[in-house]
């Protein structure tokens, strides 16, 4: 019986992580002649989306932002006038981020790592409180920093837990309208709080 209950979770699993890998965006990127790539994405529900490509200084060669929702969108990258070195192709779809690492070697070898998969963070701020929730998937250190006017205010080291979730007080805090910025290792997230 146990066994019988066992195999019945694991499949009610497995169905259920099927379906719900099907609804979230995929986002390829593979070499097609030299020092071109094809990126391409799909998903099975339509919404705005932000493709680009950055070096290793976090500097953006290419932007895209769609003018409309989109279940899929592809597109040839020219890579040939980019130096050696890692380049990050991410795309913003809905709350989620995709991620590849692209390397360019002997000026014209394309290698391109793993999709990586993140989520935006949610915020939410009532009495003077900012409560943010963040999976963490990199598990690398997350960084949140709080901005006025463009001036620094604060900022504080979530840490690199899975799952990060934190409640600022803003209530010491003058009136007026900020901007939180929560990084990772490679992805940067913006909220504004008004107070």
């Amino acid at each position: 019986m146990k066994t019988k209950n066992l195999v019945l979770t694991a499949m009610a699993v497995f169905v259920a992580a099927t379906v719900f890998a099907t609804q979230l965006p995929t986002m390829n990127v593979i070499p097609v002649q030299n020092e071109k790539a094809l990126v391409a994405f799909e998903t099975m529900s339509p919404a705005n989306f932000e493709l680009t490509l950055k070096n290793q200084r976090g500097e953006t060669i290419f932007y895209k932002k769609s003018e409309e929702p989109a279940q899929s969108y592809k597109l040839v990258l020219d890579l040939q006038d980019l130096d050696d070195g890692n380049y990050h192709v991410n795309l913003k779809h809905g709350n989620c981020n995709l991620d590849r690492l692209v390397t360019i070697s002997n000026g014209k070898n394309l290698k391109v790592g793993e999709e990586i998969r993140m989520f935006s963070p949610y915020y939410k701020f009532e009495n003077n409180t900012l409560q943010i929730s963040y999976l963490n998937n990199s598990q690398k250190n997350v960084f949140l920093n709080i901005y006025r006017d463009g001036q620094y205010v604060t900022g504080k080291k979530l840490g690199k837990e899975m799952c990060i979730q934190k409640a600022l007080d803003f209530s010491k805090l003058e009136k007026g309208t900020y901007e939180v910025v929560l990084t990772n290792n490679s992805n940067e997230f913006q909220f504004t709080v008004q107070k």
